[in-house]
Formats: C-alpha cells, sequence, structure tokens
C-alpha cells in the first residue's frame, strides 16, 4: 500500500511502498463526520464545568488576563476568544481591563505575523504580551508547591483579579494530556517548575505518562496554577480532521478532566501487538525535532523491543534553537544522562529532559529519522539512524528486521496514543 504524509513542500521524502503481507494496519485518530462546530462552542460555554457561567464568574472591576497558546498548537484562539469576549461584555468588563499572554513555555517567541495569524480578529485590539520564561525581570515567585517546588511565573498574573486559560487537549508525554493548568505551567511558567515537571517525566517511560491524566506532573502543575491564580480554563478537543468535537470550560481541573475523556476517545488506537516496524509522522507538531520529537514518544508505543521506529517530519527550523544543548550533548544513554543532571553539569535541564525522553527510547529500539531540517550528522548525533526519504528508511529497517516483519503506520502522531490490546488486557 501506497503511504504519503501530511507536508506540502517536502514531497522528496514521500510516498512510500509497504507490501501488504507486512502491513499490520493504518491507525489514526477517529474523524467524526459532520459536526455542527458553533453549536459544539455554544454548549461548552453555557453548561461550566464546577464553575458558574464565565459571565456570572467574573465581576465588572475585574481586570483580566487571557492566556493563549502558540503557534506550534492548533487551538482555533479567535473562536474562543469571540465567546469569552463576549461573556466579558455581558459581565461589564471593558476591553481597556483585558489583557492577553501568549504561554508558549520554552518555545520561541511569536512573530507579528505568527501572532496575527494566531489572533486573527483579535490582532491589535488588547495590550498583547509574550512570555519569556528566561527573563527574570519579568517573573514573580508566588510561592511553593507542597513538595516544594518554587513557584515563579510571569509577573502580569499577580497584576490582574481574574485569570483565564484558553487551549486544546491532547495525548501529552509529560503532563498526560495537553489543556487545563498546562497553560499555565509550563506556559507562563519560570525555571523552576518548568526543570522539575520535565525531568520528573523522563524518567517515566512514555507508556506510564501518555493519556494519563492524574499523574504527579499533572498534579504539581495543578497546585502551582491555584497558587498563581488561574480560575477558569476554555478548552477544545479536535478530530482528526481538525472539527472542534468538544468544548470544556469551567473550573481548571473539572473542566479539563471531562475533556481529558472525550480527546481520549478520539485519539487513542489499538493494535493487537507491538509492530517489528512502526511508520509514524509526527503531524501536526513539524516545527522542529524538539517538537517533532513527539512522534518518537508516541511510536514507542507500539513498537517490539528491538524493533525499528522511523518518524518522518519536516522540521523546516533545525533541531532546538531554544534549547542548544540538545545537539551540544547529543545521544548518551539514559542513565549517563541522569548522572550528569544530578551532578549540576547541565544548565538547561529541560533539554536535557528531552534527550532523556528519547534516550530510553533509542536504548530499546533502532531507530530512524527522516527529516529535511536535519542534517545527516544532526541527526546522528541525536542517537537516530539517517535515512533520506522515507522509502530509503523503510527498506533499513526491513534489511534489519527480515522480509516477514510486521508493519503498523501511525497517522497524525503528534496527537495519536497508541495501545496495544493484549497489555491492556494484561493490566
Amino acid at each position: 500500500m501506497k503511504i504519503d504524509f501530511p507536508y506540502p513542500g517536502y514531497e522528496r521524502i514521500a510516498p512510500v511502498e509497504v507490501p501488504d503481507a507486512n502491513l499490520m494496519g493504518i491507525y489514526a485518530p477517529r474523524a467524526l463526520g459532520q459536526v455542527g462546530e458553533e453549536e459544539v462552542l455554544a454548549g461548552g460555554f453555557a453548561e461550566p464545568y464546577g464553575a458558574p457561567h464565565l459571565r456570572e464568574a467574573v465581576k465588572s472591576t475585574d481586570r483580566v488576563l487571557i492566556l493563549v497558546d502558540d503557534l506550534t498548537r492548533g487551538t482555533p484562539v479567535p473562536r474562543l476568544l469571540k465567546r469569552v469576549i463576549g461573556n466579558l461584555w455581558a459581565a461589564g468588563v471593558s476591553d481597556g481591563q483585558i489583557r492577553l499572554l501568549t504561554a508558549q513555555g520554552t518555545h520561541r517567541r511569536m512573530a507579528e505575523g505568527e501572532l496575527r495569524q494566531k489572533l486573527g480578529e483579535f490582532y491589535g485590539r488588547f495590550e498583547v504580551h509574550q512570555h519569556d520564561w528566561l527573563d527574570e525581570s519579568n517573573l514573580h515567585e508566588f510561592g511553593r508547591t507542597s513538595d516544594g517546588t518554587r513557584v515563579t511565573a510571569n509577573r502580569l498574573l499577580r497584576e490582574v483579579d481574574f485569570v483565564i486559560g484558553l487551549g486544546s487537549i491532547v495525548p501529552h508525554r509529560v503532563k498526560g494530556f495537553s489543556g487545563g493548568a498546562k497553560i499555565a505551567f509550563p506556559g507562563v511558567a519560570g525555571r523552576e517548575m518548568q526543570e522539575r515537571n520535565q525531568w520528573e517525566a523522563s524518567l517515566r517511560m512514555s507508556e506510564t505518562v501518555m493519556g494519563v491524566a492524574d499523574n504527579p506532573m499533572r498534579l504539581r502543575m495543578e497546585e502551582a496554577a491555584r497558587i498563581v491564580g488561574l480560575r477558569y480554563i476554555a478548552n477544545l478537543v479536535s478530530d482528526y480532521e481538525g472539527k472542534v468535537v468538544g468544548c470544556f470550560v469551567g473550573d481548571t481541573v473539572k473542566a479539563h478532566r471531562a475533556g481529558c475523556k472525550l480527546s481520549r476517545e478520539i485519539n487513542a488506537v489499538t493494535l493487537p501487538r507491538r509492530a517489528d516496524i512502526v511508520l509514524i509522522d509526527s503531524h501536526p507538531a513539524d516545527r522542529d525535532f524538539w517538537q517533532s520529537a513527539k512522534g518518537f514518544y508516541s511510536g514507542t508505543m507500539a513498537v517490539r523491543e528491538g524493533g525499528t521506529l522511523i518518524v518522518v517530519a519536516p522540521n523546516p527550523e533545525g533541531v532546538a534553537d531554544n534549547h542548544p544543548n540538545v545537539l551540544e550533548i547529543g545521544y548518551r544513554p539514559h542513565a549517563e544522562i541522569a548522572r550528569m543532571v544530578e551532578a549540576g553539569e547541565v544548565e538547561d535541564v529541560v533539554g536535557a529532559a528531552v534527550l532523556a525522553d528519547v534516550a530510553q527510547i533509542i536504548d530499546r529500539a533502532d531507530c530512524i529519522m527522516v527529516s529535511p531540517g536535519a542534517t545527516r550528522e544532526e541527526t546522528e548525533r541525536l542517537g537516530f539512524r539517517y535515512a533520506a526519504t522515507a522509502a530509503d528508511a523503510l527498506a533499513m529497517a526491513f534489511e534489519r528486521q527480515g522480509e516477514g516483519a510486521t508493519v503498523a503506520v501511525l497517522r497524525h502522531g503528534g496527537h495519536i496514543l497508541p495501545l496495544i490490546a493484549e497489555e491492556v488486557k494484561a493490566a
């Protein structure tokens, strides 16, 4: 069967022909067909979880801060803002009382064109700030979590009366699912919380975190979000085709957990067993390796130990400009990275955590990356085998796994949640 990839402009890396006799199956998140998206949005705001309607939760005198995600996320922010702003107006809040803060975590700042694209019709209408996790002058210390983690976040949170976070909910390697309190931590957080959660997750395998809403990292950041005053969220769930199929509004935890249930229904796929070869794209997380590593995080949940995992991603912005130590350190066995971090030899622990995540995968499977945005030298420095095309990568995989190797093709690797039937049954 001919397999293509969702990357216009990168046709030279695809397609690839997978022999029907070897193909275990093609797996992708669900598409729900015709959906009344406006009705879904209206219904979400009409029935908040664990909180009053937004127009009742806000006072007319409140200064309001709205947290929005960046362009690496597919949240249709203007559609959410239209309803949020309408509710704020209904509460008597004027435009001058509203500010926006982009919550990009450790990602780079958005260019003006990207900001315009993200905010749509609301670009230029409100005062907008972009978070910088390393700019201490823009951070404030709010306290500590119960486990002693220092809570620093953007100082704008202490200058307002009401904070609402907008975002989307998909499976996530570090937080179980995106959305909810993640818009604050790591969205607008300082170094300490970023490092604590990223590093703790890197000590666990993908299977123990992805798709698990109540995990230690999530619970810690929800506690931190309460400390900094995140009081309300509006989160969306979209299907494989990008249609909005769920809108979850209200309490930061209750609304989020309801959204996680739907997100799991949409994004979880069940394979009968682990495949000898897994071929996966990283879409829509494909800007750079920092994003497209999600293809490896998902793919490792579907490949057998000793099998071959192939990730196809364009990575037009290269490896990880926001975390140069990813290339500086490169691949090391997981235990060695852990020793370096524990010995204080790594300044950027967040970057080291991603290397540790990847090392766990490389240490148990043969990994090949097909990426025009990464050179052969960079690819091999990260610990992957290099292939110029998906066809080359599959040929390399069959050479190692044998002509009779089973192949599973996974779509939408940035969101998909692979489950293995025999492992779920055993659990």
